[in-house]
């Protein structure tokens, strides 16, 4: 690596604004750090702990670069919880300092894992200003996820008096998180009775819960690209784009097979993302591709309630028997927020 690569990780302000709050922003404990001037950026920084990254695997009397690394994983189900857990990320829209809007355009956060060279040497900067407190010693650094917010690119940095104190407003937009749930059940393929109900525990609300399953039913993506594409009025364009998502499609969904889709409804409108059991338990599989299927169903189902679909994995053609079924999680919505 040249130097200068090495330089573009680190953090250079040519001038900084030292805050050094502690705030709370959607339950979480957050420490504001200071906001920086760049060269060719202004950020505010963050610096907060997400307990949900805890390993019960970690062995403290083994160095951290001994353990396994959190990209490989042996099943979706490892992956896709590693991902729910590392999605906490705050969408700030704006700060007021001062009485002057610093809208923010990008943001980027990421825990300080073993490798995150680049995060070691931010943390480094705050410590060194003496804004990391001794009782963030014993936190384990990979629970630790460092956040910069950078303002928007054709905005200029308002004057601010540093004699006077620096008070900070944040405005938090809302959010949708995905919360695991991991409840099995069996059901038979096609369509269901009126009070086909499955019960669940819901950890985040502490009470059983239930939702309505109206029909399992299969698609064929294949035959669903073919008639969507003749819209496209060129030939040339219409049998790459025919070509491009059927390369995308064949990860997910193998030529020959169908795609199979969950009918359901709940009381409170709570949208779910259910997966088939042996693709939960299944090797990860890669591709450079990817394809992703939004389904929209504005119908009242056969239980009285509003209906949405779920697309699952690949199934025969002409299957017509039991499928394994995982509600693997919901979609939380997070309420907007100001925090002073």
């Amino acid at each position: 690596m040249r130097m200068k690569y090495l330089k573009q990780q680190m953090l250079l302000p040519v001038e900084e604004y030292i805050i050094n709050k502690t705030v709370n922003i959607q339950g979480t404990e957050v420490l504001l750090l200071s906001f920086t001037i760049e060269k060719e950026k202004n950020s505010l920084w963050l610096l907060y702990e997400n307990n949900e990254l805890n390993e019960d695997s970690f062995d403290e009397e083994y160095p951290e670069e001994l353990s396994v690394e959190k990209e490989e994983f042996t099943t979706n189900r490892e992956e896709f919880l590693h991902h729910i857990k590392e999605s906490k990320h705050f969408h700030i829209k704006d700060m007021e300092i001062q009485g002057n809007i610093i809208r923010f355009g990008s943001s980027t956060s990421s825990p300080i894992y073993d490798r995150n060279i680049e995060g070691k040497m931010h943390l480094q900067h705050f410590v060194e200003k003496g804004l990391i407190s001794e009782e963030w010693d014993e936190k384990r650094l990979e629970n630790l996820v460092i956040a910069r917010y950078d303002q928007m690119e054709d905005e200029e940095f308002p004057g601010i008096d540093k004699t006077k104190e620096l008070s900070v407003v944040l405005r938090i937009d809302r959010d949708i998180r995905e919360v695991a749930i991991q409840h099995p059940f069996v059901v038979k393929f096609g369509k269901q009775d009126i009070g086909t109900k499955v019960t669940y525990y819901d950890e985040a609300l502490e009470k059983e819960s239930y939702f309505f399953i109206d029909e399992i039913y299969s698609y064929d993506p294949y035959e669903d690209i073919l008639e969507k594409s003749k819209q496209i009025e060129d030939p040339e364009e219409r049998e790459n784009a025919i070509k491009n998502i059927t390369k995308a499609l064949e990860t997910v969904c193998p030529k020959g097979k169908n795609l199979a889709v969950i009918k359901y409804e709940t009381e409170d409108k709570t949208q779910f993302r259910f997966v088939m059991k042996d693709y939960l338990e299944a090797k990860p599989v890669h591709s450079c591709s990817s394809i992703g299927f939004i389904c929209k169903n504005d119908e009242i189902g056969i239980n009285g309630y509003k209906q949405k679909e779920c697309v699952m994995q690949s199934i025969d053609k002409d299957f017509n028997g039991e499928l394994e079924i995982e509600l693997f999680s919901k979609y939380v919505e997070i309420p907007e927020e100001t925090v002073y």
